[in-house]
């Protein structure tokens, strides 16, 4: 598959949600529909056959369910674009990708908001902020080494009691000259 077409097939908002929903599980068409209530369940048939046909996705195992069966999906891989896959885009390109990831952002954080009866943004830790500070390319480094060193642990826990499921998503970039603070 070329870059071009795996960036086209994994950025997608609908699809983003479905790759999201498959990290670390493996799941029917009902139970990625019942995960992603805002997307029709024809729209998430029409995705996953895309997503299987580029090789981002595969059936790993196939169930008799009253009769029919049903198909349980997992991912391939880790569904990340690599820099290598990104270093061709132009700018345009990347700003486009860009905003089709912040919207698939922003449904999953609405898909909160809309389900969540009694929202309590402490209890729940939801929220978001920005942050901008100086740092040497070294002490950036380090810092991202001790955000992953932070969060792969998180990343093999099972589903358990007391256990939520969580996104936590990390946007970072310069700042242009124009947007410091004086």
């Amino acid at each position: 598959m070329s870059a071009m077409t795996k960036i086209e097939l994994v950025l997608h908002p609908d699809r983003i949600r479905i790759l999201q929903t498959l990290a670390g599980a493996t799941l029917s068409t009902r139970q990625i529909s019942a995960a992603l209530p805002g997307v029709p369940t024809s729209s998430i048939y029409r995705h996953l056959k895309k997503l299987l046909d580029g090789g981002i996705i595969e059936v790993a195992e196939t169930r008799r369910v009253k009769g029919v069966e049903e198909k349980y999906y997992r991912l391939t891989s880790a569904a990340r674009l690599s820099p290598h896959e990104l270093a061709n885009l132009s700018p345009a390109d990347h700003v486009r990708h860009f905003a089709t990831y912040s919207a698939a952002l922003l449904q999953g954080f609405a898909d909160y908001i809309e389900n969540s009866p009694d929202q309590d943004y402490v209890r729940d830790r939801a929220g978001y902020s920005e942050v901008a500070f100086y740092a040497s390319e070294e002490e950036f480094d380090r810092f991202q080494a001790a955000l992953n060193q932070a969060v792969l642990p998180l990343l093999q826990n099972p589903p358990g009691p007391g256990r939520i499921r969580r996104r936590l998503a990390t946007i970072t970039h310069p700042i242009s000259q124009g947007e410091e603070d004086d």
